[in-house]
């Protein structure tokens, strides 16, 4: 584990996202070239290939190519290897504690595609995007070894600002195992009818209780609910008690909850 006062986050006074940068040309990247890459193990040239890679076989990841900067840490070294999946996390948790969200959505994206490339090195097939459907006996289910990908664990409808109504749905992701669950987010607008781009893929180990973000809180509370046999419970209750108030999908983000408070409780 990386030592987090040797890491200055770069991006706290620097980092912008221009909007011309929408218009840079992607790079190409080898699959042979990035594909065996370690990224708790390499170096930013490799890593930066290895997301680059991941963007081009998924598009939901529309990460921008300056957005990986914000990972460096101080010191930086193009030679010397770093573990990135840690930098990563850290540096998703700096720019919550100094308000920066458009840092955090990139760094989300990012996040997402660290996830999807760690999956598919473990399979021999490209994951397959399937239906979400809801399962029919809560009551009688069970955790499996190896979690359905598509059973939902928990939704929520909420208010998305321009997007209008939208349905955000908790599955467990294709990486998730019983020993260490990772819970993937998706975004339904009701009123087009449409998934939104992005998916949150959110470690139930990672979620840092005392500050969570809704996102991480809803994630973590379909997850609970998914083992005490109960659906769509917590996280209705949390928002039928006004604690919280949810005008945006921007407000899953920058609006927080203490989860130790909902372990208490539980």
């Amino acid at each position: 584990m990386f030592m987090m006062n040797d890491i200055l986050f770069r991006t706290q006074l620097t980092y912008q996202i221009n909007s011309n940068l929408n218009n840079e040309p992607e790079p190409t990247v080898s699959h042979i070239d990035y594909t065996q890459v370690n990224l708790r193990n390499c170096t930013f040239a490799d890593f930066f290939g290895a997301l680059i890679y991941t963007r081009e076989q998924n598009p939901d990841f529309n990460f921008m190519d300056s957005s990986l900067d914000a990972i460096k840490p101080s010191n930086f070294s193009e030679s010397k290897k770093y573990n990135f999946i840690e930098l990563t996390e850290y540096a998703k948790h700096t720019a919550v504690t100094i308000g920066n969200m458009t840092l955090f959505s990139e760094l989300q994206k990012i996040s997402s595609a660290i996830d999807s490339f760690n999956a598919s090195k473990s399979s021999d097939t490209a994951a397959q995007n399937t239906p979400i459907m809801s399962f029919d006996d809560y009551n009688n289910y069970e955790i499996k070894q190896q979690p359905a990908t598509a059973e939902e664990l928990g939704s929520c409808v909420i208010s998305g600002g321009i997007d209008g109504s939208v349905k955000m749905t908790a599955t467990f992701h294709e990486s998730s195992t019983a020993d260490h669950p990772i819970i993937s987010i998706r975004f339904y607008s009701l009123n087009n009818g449409l998934y939104l781009t992005n998916r949150d893929i959110i470690s139930i180990a990672n979620i840092y209780k005392p500050n969570a973000t809704l996102i991480e809180a809803f994630a973590y509370m379909s997850y609970h609910d998914y083992n005490n046999n109960h659906y769509n419970y917590s996280f209705d209750r949390l928002l039928i008690s006004d604690s919280i108030e949810i005008d945006s999908l921007d407000d899953l983000y920058s609006k927080h909850y203490d989860l130790r408070i909902f372990d208490k409780l539980s």
